[in-house]
Formats: C-alpha cells, sequence, structure tokens
C-alpha cells in the first residue's frame, strides 16, 4: 500500500512537471514567435515568413519529445540498474552491479536517482545478504554431507570387512577351529552386525522424520522409574566399564509422564553414549530430574567439556567432530536424531560447556503433553 501511494505521488509530480514544461514553451515559443513575424517581415521575403510560420508551430512537439527521452532516461537508467541487479543473483551471482556510484563515498552504496527506487534498492540489498548467506551456509552444508557420506562408507565398510574377514576363516577347510575359537569368531560377528543395524537404522529413523512418517505410541508412566531402568542397562556396556564411567541419578520423587518409551530411550541413550564416548576415563556423569511447571531432565558430567564450534554444530545432522582426541564414530546422526525424538515429545534441548570442566544438557517437557 506505500509502495502505491509513492507510485502515484511520483507518477502526479511527473505529470505536473511535465504540463509546467509544455506550459513555459508554449509562452516561449508564442512570445519568439511575435519577434520572428516582426522580424520576417521587415526584412524578410513573404516566402520566408511562410515557410517559418510552418515550421514553428512543430518546435513544442520536439522540445516535448526531448523533454520525455530525458526524462525517460533518468527514470530508467534506476530501472535497468535493478534489471541486471537481478539477473546478476538469477546466475547465483550475489553482488551489486559493478557500477560507478554518484554522490558517495568509497565504501557506500549507490544512491538511485528516483526516490522511488529507495525502498527498492534496501530489498534488494536485504534479499542479497540473504542470499549470499544461504549460498555459503549451503556449500558448508554441502561439505559436511560429503564428510558424513564418506565417513558412513567407512562404517559400513569396517564391520563388513570383520564379517568376511571371520566368515572366510570360519568357512575354510585347511583348518579345524576349536568350539572357544568359533564362538569368538561368532560374538566378533554378532557384534558388527549389530553395528550395522544401529547404522542403517539411524538412516531409517532420519528417513521418516524427513517425511513426516513418524507416530508416538504414548504411554503414561513414571519416567524416574524409567530412566533409573535404562542407567542400569548403560552401566553394563562394556565401553562404561572399560573407562570407569560412573552415572547417577538426583531425583526424590515420582513423576508420571506420557511418552513414547522407545523413542524417549533412544534419545537419552544417544545423549549419555555421546557423554560417555568423547570423554576420557573415570569421568562422572550425573542425571537429575526436576518438575515444577514443567518436566527437566539435566544431564551433566565433569569432562573436558567442548568447544563453541562443536556446541553449535553438535546437533547437525552431518556433523561428526568432536572436541576430544577420541577418533569420531558413529553416523553423526545421534544427536540430531536425539534432539528430533525429543521435540516430538514437544520438549526442547539446550547444551552449556565449558572446555576442560564439562558439559550440562538440559530437556524440558511439558507436564500436559499428549
Amino acid at each position: 500500500m506505500k509502495v502505491k501511494i509513492k507510485l502515484s505521488l511520483h507518477f502526479l509530480g511527473s505529470l505536473i512537471i511535465l504540463g509546467i514544461f509544455v506550459l513555459c514553451m508554449i509562452v516561449l515559443l508564442s512570445t519568439s514567435l511575435n519577434y520572428l513575424i516582426i522580424w520576417c517581415t521587415s526584412d524578410e521575403s513573404i516566402a520566408t515568413y511562410i515557410v517559418n510560420q510552418k515550421l514553428l508551430p512543430i518546435l513544442p512537439y520536439l522540445a516535448i519529445i526531448v523533454f520525455c527521452l530525458l526524462y525517460g532516461w533518468w527514470i530508467g537508467s534506476d530501472f535497468f540498474y535493478i534489471l541486471e541487479w537481478i539477473l546478476l543473483l538469477s546466475k547465483g551471482a550475489y553482488q551489486e552491479p559493478n557500477r560507478k556510484r554518484r554522490n558517495t563515498n568509497i565504501g557506500q552504496y549507490k544512491k538511485p536517482r528516483f526516490s522511488l527506487y529507495h525502498d527498492i534498492f534496501i530489498q534488494l540489498r536485504a534479499l542479497t545478504e540473504i542470499l549470499k548467506r544461504n549460498d555459503l551456509e549451503k556449500k558448508e552444508l554441502e561439505k559436511m554431507r560429503k564428510e558424513w557420506t564418506a565417513g558412513i562408507s567407512h562404517d559400513l565398510k569396517t564391520p563388513l570387512t570383520y564379517i568376511k574377514g571371520y566368515s572366510f576363516m570360519l568357512s575354510s577347510a585347511e583348518h579345524e577351529w576349536s568350539e572357544q575359537e568359533r564362538q569368538e569368531f561368532a560374538s566378533l560377528i554378532k557384534k558388527q552386525a549389530i553395528h550395522m543395524e544401529n547404522i542403517i537404522e539411524d538412516l531409517n529413523t532420519v528417513f521418516h522424520f524427513d517425511h513426516g512418517q513418524f507416530p508416538l505410541n504414548l504411554n503414561k508412566q513414571d519416567i524416574s522409574q524409567f530412566i533409573y531402568g535404562m542407567v542400569i542397562e548403560i552401566t553394563e556396556n562394556p565401553i562404561v566399564k572399560q573407562k570407569n564411567i560412573s552415572i547417577g541419578i538426583n531425583t526424590t520423587q515420582s513423576v508420571p509422564f506420557t511418552f513414547d518409551e522407545q523413542m524417549l530411550k533412544r534419545a537419552m541413550n544417544n545423549l549419555l553414549m555421546n557423554a560417555i564416548i568423547h570423554n576420557p576415563n573415570d569421568t562422572e556423569i550425573m542425571i537429575s530430574i526436576n518438575k515444577s511447571d514443567k518436566l527437566e531432565i539435566i544431564i551433566s558430567d565433569n569432562g573436558v567439556g567442548m568447544n563453541n564450534e562443536t556446541i553449535q554444530n553438535l546437533f547437525n545432522r552431518y556433523y561428526r567432530g568432536t572436541s576430544t582426541k577420541i577418533p569420531s564414530e558413529g553416523t553423526g546422526l545421534g544427536m540430531s536424531i536425539a534432539k528430533q525424538l525429543i521435540e516430538a515429545h514437544q520438549g526442547s534441548l539446550s547444551v552449556d560447556s565449558t572446555l576442560n570442566k564439562g558439559t550440562v544438557i538440559r530437556i524440558s517437557f511439558k507436564l500436559d503433553f499428549n
């Protein structure tokens, strides 16, 4: 509406200027005509006078044409500048056209000749910056996606190599394996097969989330007991025992909550395993459950912490970074999946971490979630 009013006012102003110009030309030429008539009748022949009488009425029209051309160039130069700008954007060149800037200092933007285009210039500059920023984010995401794809290929190839190798050994007729050796080989094959299954399950989960095909099977139960049972299960993990990780629970009350047991278990497991894998031996992890106007689950540790880059990318789908010297494992989807599963329960998740001091993850849910 604002642009329409400005356009109407500028159009009206242009008509007024054009009218004044034509009126001045008529007055000027009428005066000149009188002088020419006197001059022609006194000093020139009748034929010359007649010729002048026929040519002079054409001059106002010529003046109007010249004025329209100059006025059109004055208005149209900014219009063609805008067209050139849009053409650059369409070709992926997210920058303003490189022309000589009028009445501007170094580092300043070109100003439109016609004030009507001022808002359009502002919006185009904002659009250019947004497109430039989106393009940089797209390139960064594409780089991460390629690295992630290479990592997934490696993660799938490694267990396949184990499975293939031990399978050939078991099926070889050149050596007679003892029963104990067969059991060890079978156990290793099973472990690698489970690892591959987890990778495929992560990929399948992401696919369902992207297509909105992830219904929750909601049931109401005590979430304190649920987390307590889950922690007992995690402490049996060989990695936890090997690294001597201690996991404690701080809660004194029963908290009934409606949730999908399988999905929330997976989210919590991803968060806890991330803390277990990326922290050194003897790290202490504490889980606190608080209930007020909302349900809050806090996972804190006294580990190595994370830098700002890791915190910012922690829940990005393709991020596989780590602030420790421990090799990156898994698909890089675990934390992203955990965040999506929590948000599917209408929850929120935040991270606060300091290098060499530890990390705190806060999960908040509405108590009346249904």
